[in-house]
């Protein structure tokens, strides 16, 4: 196995040198071990005649085999190890404003009453600080809409939320069961702004049905959208589960909206490494129980109810 984690880094490095310093091994050392490894397979699997050294056809087939094989055996060896305990640790996650506040509280408090030695931190922030904070490892985990645009990490899909026309209680849009796109041309609409992906994804929309919406005012935050909304005669668009606390406390109402249109939501975190997940066992199990509960809705009491979703691992 040691041989075989030696490959895979030198195969990631293109360099001896530098896989040899992460094993704690002289270059020669790592040369040999690498040629032995040749020898006993019978095929050559780097090109040494180049700087930095690349791979062979067999070299690329045996190290994506190798990572493969690796986190395989680091997983099971993790599970063997971890048998009757329970994780314990902090879990950094940060996620986008419209992510649902309410709720990811709630899903929070759940968790760490069941497992009492784990505490969870939740920050808020722009999609692009979100990404920013994953991808330089500032946070465990981070929540976001349309999470296949974000390069270079993986991702859990958490749900497709469901957007509507959302008003006050004194619009008159308000009284209606559904309403199509089309009627929504001529009305004030206050929307995100289009540095945002649901911003942008909400003006194709328009576009894609032949809309050309009546936008008054643009903010780059779900609340100031929902403040605004209250105080004014204007529409806007927005993720169901963002206002369900506002209509049943009677100062929003929302109405169903032909053609449907969803916003994909997920969890994101830095591609996995060699161990074969991105995640320590404390943030895995937060992870889990997330996803398990992606699906709750609030009932009038503020309790979490299941939707019987099933639950996806990470990296899965």
């Amino acid at each position: 196995m040691q041989t075989l984690r030696l490959f895979a880094d030198v195969a990631r490095c293109h360099s001896f040198s530098q896989a040899a310093e992460m094993h704690g091994i002289s270059q020669s050392a790592a040369s040999q071990r690498i040629g032995q490894l040749e020898k006993k397979l019978e095929v050559t699997l780097l090109d040494r005649s180049v700087r930095p050294l690349e791979l062979t056809p067999a070299g690329k087939l045996f190290a994506q085999g190798c990572e493969e094989m690796i986190g395989r055996y680091d997983q099971l060896a993790s599970k063997v190890a971890g048998l009757g305990k329970k994780p314990e640790g902090v879990v950094r996650v940060m996620a986008i404003y419209s992510a649902g506040i309410d709720l990811l509280c709630r899903v929070r408090q759940q968790f760490e009453s069941e497992y009492g030695k784990i505490s969870v931190e939740i920050r808020y922030e722009r999609p692009e600080h979100v990404y920013h904070a994953v991808r330089e490892n500032e946070c465990d985990m981070g929540i976001v809409s349309y999470p296949e645009r974000w390069r270079k990490v993986d991702s859990i899909p958490l749900r497709d939320e469901e957007m509507v026309v959302v008003c006050s209680t004194h619009h008159k849009v308000s009284q209606m069961q559904s309403i199509t796109v089309n009627e929504l041309e001529g009305h004030e609409m206050v929307t995100f702004d289009t540095d945002l992906p649901v911003g942008r994804r909400i003006r194709e929309y328009f576009k894609d049905n032949g809309v050309k919406p009546r936008i008054s005012n643009i903010f780059d935050n779900i609340d100031t959208i929902k403040g605004a909304l209250a105080v004014t005669d204007q529409l806007s668009i927005l993720p169901r589960r963002t206002v369900i606390r506002e209509v049943s406390a009677g100062s929003l109402a929302m109405v169903k909206m032909t053609p449907e249109l969803l916003r994909p939501l997920g969890v994101i975190s830095r591609k996995r490494s060699r161990n074969g997940s991105p995640f320590s066992p404390a943030a895995q199990a937060f992870a889990d129980f997330l996803v398990a509960h992606a699906g709750a809705e609030l009932d009038h009491d503020g309790q979490i109810q299941r939707d019987g979703r099933e639950l996806t691992r990470a990296g899965k």
